[in-house]
């Protein structure tokens, strides 16, 4: 007997429980952060194939903190005028009530609108937007990626978690990580894209992709696929919903141009003599009927559930398509929404019916599943120096963080973890100068960097791990 529609319970997953189960590393500021530290190691060379040094890439960065001024200055006003930038320009003063000072104070897809503004301000650079956006795409999505540690996350739910996952008919998420087929072996409805899955141009299972594949004209890098994925990155859900309506589209009219072409053969000879390429990709579905002219970003799945809606770990001020789809299913009985921010709570019933949308503390949840973050209160003897200490590795990592912060940051750490995180590092410091040999400035910068790197890869700040390795130094040493 099949499930009643109105009793399906359905599951929307954001990047809340990535910080949940990954701690501070998968929050925005630890992700820009992370580009800054990679690019000083030289970590994007082959990415961009050799042709930005690291100092012009952090160069580069630090402008956009400018130009971010600029906009929330007013100083961009003038070359908003679509109804989508004025809009995104809106939202965006809104959000941010003062001037930025670093890279990490901008958020994820903000680069993308300043960027954004950038070429409609520089028309005369427009010829290079197309590169500029997916350098920038690349670099986030390598960011939140971590080296592949982001994809190891569903080691740390536990069977709680995974019995809570499979009490859903049908899960989505905003993700682009894959933990969560990982532990549950259930088929994961990706809205947004993610790290499994090639771009279209790239990937196999596109008409595009298999011609280029067999073609050998793909561009995409070994170990690099993640940045070369079919994730939606932009700042406005809008946007984001114009992309998804376009390759909806475009697979709805290469399926109807295939049948037309089977129907009447001389249709395929008129495609031939009018455009190459589109032939091409017709007798590509034709000979492979299972391949798609574009990724499916399951949007209509969404729109059309039924029953009761679950949404976990999504800040209800982004990605307003999502919430348009939610709102318009009139078949959904029940929306019940998990809030860690009591102004998200605010935010929902103010704006959308009580008789639909329930408010649930999401701290409650993670009680009831056995997983809330562990709080400690570690008591360690600090270095009598530590002020001195903390002053100069803020100034070796390039990153301001105070005596206070530093303190309560390690009563957080356990024993055992900061054992573990030594070791990460003396195993990095032995891999990168395995003679212990004395180095010049460039690689002296580097090791610091990869230092910094590591500590946030792993959820801490630069001087919080480097003060770690000076209190458990005998770990460290040979």
């Amino acid at each position: 007997m099949s499930k009643d529609v109105n009793f399906m319970q359905h599951l929307l997953l954001g990047n809340g429980i990535d910080i949940q189960f990954g701690g501070p590393a998968y929050t925005s500021r630890y992700i820009i952060k992370r580009i800054k530290y990679k690019a000083l190691q030289d970590g994007y060379d082959e990415l961009f194939g050799y042709k930005i040094s690291a100092n012009e890439l952090i160069n580069l960065l630090n402008s956009f903190v400018i130009e971010t001024n600029s906009i929330l200055c007013g100083d961009y006003d003038c070359y908003a005028n679509d109804k989508d930038t004025l809009e995104a320009l809106a939202d965006f003063k809104d959000r941010y009530k003062h001037q930025v000072d670093q890279i990490d104070d901008i958020m994820l897809e903000d680069w993308l609108f300043v960027v954004h503004m950038f070429f409609l301000k520089n028309t005369d650079l427009e010829k290079n937007r197309q590169a500029a956006v997916q350098g920038f795409e690349r670099l986030l999505l390598d960011a939140i990626y971590n080296d592949g540690l982001v994809q190891e996350l569903y080691k740390f739910m536990k069977k709680p978690v995974k019995k809570f996952l499979f009490q859903f008919d049908s899960i989505f998420t905003l993700n682009y990580d894959n933990n969560i087929e990982a532990l549950t072996k259930k088929t994961v409805y990706h809205l947004h894209g993610d790290f499994s899955e090639l771009a279209d141009s790239e990937n196999e299972k596109t008409v595009s992709g298999y011609i280029r594949k067999s073609d050998n004209t793909t561009v995409y890098q070994e170990g690099l696929q993640h940045c070369y994925c079919n994730a939606l990155l932009n700042y406005s859900g809008r946007l984001k919903k114009k992309r998804i309506n376009e390759c909806d589209a475009a697979n709805k009219a290469l399926e109807e141009l295939v049948e037309k072409c089977r129907v009447d053969e001389t249709i395929l000879e008129d495609v031939k003599s009018v455009n190459a390429s589109v032939y091409a990709q017709v007798k590509t579905k034709i000979a492979h009927p299972e391949l798609m002219a574009c990724s499916d970003y399951h949007y209509n799945d969404l729109c059309t559930i039924s029953g009761e809606l679950h949404i976990l770990g999504m800040s209800p001020n982004n990605d307003a398509h999502i919430f348009d789809a939610i709102l318009n299913n009139s078949q959904l009985t029940k929306v019940v929404f998990y809030y860690r921010d009591p102004k998200h709570k605010e935010f929902i019933e103010a704006n959308y019916s009580r008789d639909l949308f329930e408010c649930i503390k999401v701290e409650d949840l993670w009680r009831r599943l056995n997983c809330l973050t562990p709080r400690y209160n570690c008591n360690y003897t600090f270095p009598k120096e530590i002020d001195n200490f903390v002053k100069a590795f803020n100034a070796l990592s390039m990153d301001e963080i105070s005596t206070n912060q530093v303190k309560e940051a390690l009563k957080q750490i356990t024993r055992g973890d900061m054992v573990r995180l030594c070791k990460l590092v003396k195993a990095d410091i032995q891999k990168r100068n395995p003679k212990h040999m004395s180095t010049n400035e460039k690689d002296f910068i580097k090791q610091n960097a990869s230092i910094s790197y590591i500590a946030l890869q792993q959820g801490i700040l630069p001087t919080v791990l480097y003060l770690i390795c000076v209190m458990n130094f005998d770990v460290i040493k040979d």
